[in-house]
């Protein structure tokens, strides 16, 4: 398979095209159940698990060992309470084998203040981070920042350090490069102008995803790659790159 280029066909036809232990990275936003029906074709939420199971299990031999999956997913509203199907679809990759790492998050920080008038606007996503074994790839400090409090020296909370720190001692304080948090705070306005989609991903989200969880030269792989933001990013920062995705209208100026 060619890398760094979007293939505009099914995932499940796409996946299949990958090389066994190839991919470092997934980072995708699914369709969500039911949303944007028009244009996905639209998961039922009783069925979306086992639709996910289903690609993710295709994905499953294309891993290498420490590779990561990131999914991008909300639930919604429905009837007056939050929709079940992202926690059952969580449950369900658990129950299949996959290691769920950690849950990302990422702060809508131009979210307007509009919908319901009977509950506060969700201002955030989860980005759900999985892999097949208990250590995936991640450089916490990949995206960090510098800091005159970091760490603490000779704790074992610093890299070769072996000793604690007790109550009432006040630790040591170092300056350096701080492990990054997780969390990722950027607008809903921050995507990238030209390309013909309803729910771009700011490239500072896979940017950051992509620095902290893999190295220069690996393949990042994208299923539902919508305009190609991912595979923009990945490309900036010398990553390889191959996406899918089912609908062409997307395409617009993209790669």
């Amino acid at each position: 398979m060619e890398l760094n280029k979007i293939y505009y066909t099914d995932c499940f036809e796409g996946i299949k095209q990958l090389d066994n232990n190839s991919v470092s990275l997934v980072i995708t936003s699914p369709p969500y159940a039911m949303q944007r029906k028009f244009q996905y074709g639209g998961i039922n939420e009783k069925d979306y698990p086992e639709w996910t199971l289903k690609w993710m299990e295709e994905l499953r031999p294309k891993l290498k060992d420490d590779a990561s999956v990131c999914i991008n997913i909300r639930p919604h509203i429905k009837n007056g309470e939050i929709s079940d199907y992202v926690l059952r679809t969580r449950l369900a990759l658990r129950e299949n084998g996959w290691k769920e790492c950690e849950e990302l998050i990422w702060i809508k920080t131009t979210s307007p203040p509009m919908g319901s008038t009977e509950r506060p606007r969700r201002a955030w996503e989860s980005i759900l981070w999985f892999s097949k074994t208990n250590k995936p790839k991640c450089y916490p400090k990949a995206c960090g920042t510098e800091s005159n409090r970091i760490g603490f020296s000779g704790s074992k909370f610093e890299e070769g350090g072996t000793s604690h720190i007790h109550a009432g001692q006040k630790p040591p304080i170092q300056k350096g490069v701080a492990r990054c948090v997780d969390y990722i705070a950027v607008g809903t306005g921050n995507v990238e102008k030209g390309y013909n989609h309803p729910a771009m991903f700011p490239p500072e989200i896979p940017e950051y995803i992509i620095k902290m969880m893999t190295d220069e030269g690996d393949l990042v792989v994208d299923p539902f790659i919508g305009s190609g933001t991912t595979g923009r990013v990945a490309e900036k920062l010398n990553r390889n790159w191959v996406g899918f995705e089912i609908n062409e209208e997307y395409r617009g100026d993209a790669i």
